[in-house]
């Protein structure tokens, strides 16, 4: 079906990227947290997973195509050092 080949980082290129350290110390601080019933480590475990999580949606959408495609359907405004005519 699909004749491009994917470009897939190898698995320890991808555990050592900033989202793996991420997720790394998400899962730390959770796991700490559990074990030695400590509640702000359990919260903070959770909030850093979920933002990974988030970053990880927001980032398989192409936002730079999005954004291009808003800028050519804005209608070109008037620069900014031009005076509107008065009535």
């Amino acid at each position: 079906m699909n004749d491009r080949p994917r470009h897939r980082k190898p698995l320890i290129a991808r555990l050592l990227s900033l989202e793996g350290a991420m997720a790394a110390f998400g899962l730390f601080s959770l796991g700490s947290g559990v074990l030695q019933e400590k509640l702000m480590s359990v919260f903070w475990g959770v909030m850093i997973l979920a933002g990974l999580g988030i970053l990880v949606v927001v980032r398989r959408h192409d936002w730079k195509q999005h954004w291009e495609s808003l800028e050519q359907q804005r209608p070109a405004s008037p620069p900014a050092d031009r005076k509107p005519p008065e009535a």
